[in-house]
Formats: structure tokens, C-alpha cells, sequence
């Protein structure tokens, strides 16, 4: 083995490690199973799955960022979330959950995607049960999440709802400044407005509330949290005042 492999292959275990979904697992099995699993390193904007895909492969993003959206007739791409590293992507039937059907995820930045197919990752759980323990841990994880999205869409209001995605897109991708958190997603009104499910003039109006009351700052597709608690007092009491 070269000098080269030796080191693709110490990153490839380091980043298997670093994994959840094989959290707890020994050196041994980790050697293991780093020769189910194929590592890719992409590049900003590649496209890491697609509706044309087969439906024989599991991503798990290990570094990077990956947007997931969808095409509308017109050719416009809405966002639909924006996922870090330990998200599981693809055809999960064995893990108990399809794809979002005509979805696209693409890397936001430079990004390392950990590849394998469904009949190696039940073969892993076979022989590593842990794995199956994480994997329930994860989807247990996603549900909760779910359920909180469901939730909110049929009891918040709007102005809650848009606290809420603000205050979660801050935490994940908040970065400060003189001004406030910078959420560091480009995200346009109508990708917005299709996380919280509203209409884009809705979420209009709200913004611009939001921008009179003081509590953020928008400017080309970027968004500024001025006062965090007031919104986080908004997205629990619901005050639209």
C-alpha cells in the first residue's frame, strides 16, 4: 500500500468514527467496515442525489452541507431543507423511510459523503447489532422532529412558525456580527415559505413585521437576528402583536 492509500485510508476510518451511526463500535469492526463503505469528497454545488437515481444506494454526510429541494414545472428550485453532517440521505426503505420523492440534494460547500448500499447496511446491522440500536436512535430522532413540524403547522401561527425556522437556522448556521446572528443559508423568500408552509406574501408581511419590531435585518436573501430572545419569546407565545 502507498503512502497515498495509507492516508485515504486513516481518513476514511477517521471519518467513519466520527459517524453515529457506527458510534460505540470497536477499531476492529470500524476496519471492517470501512471496506462496505466507498467515501467521496465533493465539490460546492454537486449534486449527491437526484429522482433519477436507483434506489440502491444510502448517503451519509459526514462533512459539509447539503440542500435538499425540489424542481417546480417552471424550472424554479425550492429548498426544502438544509441537512449537516450525520444526516442520512436516499432510499432508507430498510431504515424505515423513502426519500422524498422529485427531490435533488446538493452540497452547499466542499463536502464528504459516506456511500453504502441497503443490502451492506443490513449486513452490518446483522453482524454489529449496535448499528441497528443507532439506527433507531436516528430515526427515533427524525420522528420527534417530524411530529414537532406537524405540530406546529396545524396549532402556530405564522409568525411562530417563521420564529421557530429562524431561530433553528441560527442555531445550526448562525454566525455572529456587529449587526446580530448572520444565518449563513442563502435562502429566498419562497424557500422560506415552503419550510414553514405558508404563502411567499405571507411570509412578506411577516418579515417586514419582524423588520419593524427590531428583531432582524434581511438583505439579499440573507437574514440577521437582531434580538434572539424577543423571537424566541414570539415563536413560544405566539404574540404577532
Amino acid at each position: 500500500m502507498t503512502i497515498a492509500q495509507r492516508r485515504s485510508t486513516a481518513e476514511k476510518l477517521g471519518l467513519l468514527r466520527e459517524l453515529e451511526l457506527f458510534g460505540g463500535l470497536s477499531e476492529a469492526d470500524i476496519e471492517a467496515i470501512g471496506h462496505s463503505t466507498t467515501m467521496t469528497h465533493c465539490q460546492p454545488g454537486q449534486v449527491i442525489l437526484s429522482p433519477d437515481d436507483p434506489p440502491d444506494r444510502i448517503h451519509i454526510l459526514k462533512r459539509g452541507r447539503v440542500r435538499v429541494y425540489r424542481v417546480t414545472p417552471d424550472g424554479k428550485q425550492l429548498t426544502l431543507d438544509i441537512y449537516e453532517p450525520g444526516t442520512i440521505l436516499g432510499d432508507m426503505r430498510l431504515l424505515g423511510q423513502d426519500r422524498v420523492p422529485e427531490a435533488y440534494a446538493e452540497t452547499i460547500d466542499a463536502a464528504v459523503v459516506c456511500t453504502i448500499t441497503p443490502d451492506e447496511l443490513r449486513r452490518l446491522v446483522e453482524r454489529y447489532p449496535l448499528v441497528g440500536v443507532n439506527i433507531i436512535t436516528f430515526l427515533s430522532r427524525r420522528l420527534q422532529e417530524a411530529e414537532r413540524e406537524l405540530e406546529a403547522m396545524a396549532y402556530q401561527r405564522v409568525g411562530q412558525r417563521l420564529a421557530r425556522r429562524l431561530l433553528d437556522l441560527a442555531h445550526r448556521f448562525g454566525s455572529e456580527t456587529a449587526a446580530g446572528t448572520l444565518i449563513q443559508a442563502r435562502l429566498t423568500q419562497q424557500e422560506l415559505a415552503e419550510m414553514i408552509g405558508t404563502t411567499r406574501e405571507t411570509l412578506a408581511h411577516t418579515l417586514a413585521d419582524f423588520r419593524r419590531r427590531g428583531l432582524l435585518d434581511t438583505t439579499k436573501h440573507r437574514v440577521v437576528i437582531r434580538n434572539a430572545e424577543r423571537l424566541a419569546e414570539l415563536a413560544e407565545a405566539g404574540d404577532e402583536g
